[in-house]
């Protein structure tokens, strides 16, 4: 599957095969991306970037749909609406980008166009961001794209064993 986002920015489905570029990307971003992923640490040769991807492919989550996302032709990280669920409507999403290319407004664009998506392809009505307290970029993101904090977990654990909250920010369709 293929979604064009703007004239510079696409998504492109998330294959197994990718496992080399993903591992790649990981590597030119790792002391940024570990600070807020569980996963980062994980992952640290194709054989476990092919399983980061698998994973994720194969959650078996209702509406699971992962996607690489290119940037003036070059992928640059990866996008996923993790699951839809049935009951409440709410389309969990999460995200990653290489450093280098923070500050382009690539996921705001991702979330405007992909609102029109999920409301003509399924049932979703809300998509649900979950930003740690301290990831700025991310809880940006989620205000930018006119989602409004819903709701708050204290003391989840993320990598380093540092206690932060998680945000939970909410956007209607």
């Amino acid at each position: 599957m293929k979604l064009n986002i703007t004239e510079n920015i696409e998504l492109l489905s998330l294959e197994e095969g990718d496992s080399l570029t993903i591992l790649n990307l990981v590597e030119s971003s790792r002391p940024q991306l570990g600070k807020y992923l569980y996963w980062v640490d994980s992952v640290l040769d194709e054989v476990s970037a092919h399983k980061y991807i698998a994973e994720r492919l194969h959650s078996g989550l209702s509406g699971s749909r992962w996607f690489k996302i290119k940037f003036n032709t070059q992928v640059c990280g990866v996008f996923g609406i993790k699951s839809i669920s049935d009951e409440s409507g709410i389309a969990e999403v999460g995200y990653w980008l290489t450093h280098a290319v923070h500050g382009n407004g690539i996921i705001v664009n991702v979330i405007s166009q992909l609102s029109s998506f999920l409301l003509e392809r399924t049932d979703a009505k809300i998509i649900e961001f979950r930003c740690l307290e301290k990831n700025i970029a991310s809880i940006s993101v989620a205000k930018k794209s006119g989602a409004k904090l819903v709701d708050s977990i204290p003391n989840y654990v993320n990598t380093g064993s540092e206690s932060q909250e998680l945000h939970i920010y909410q956007l209607l369709l």
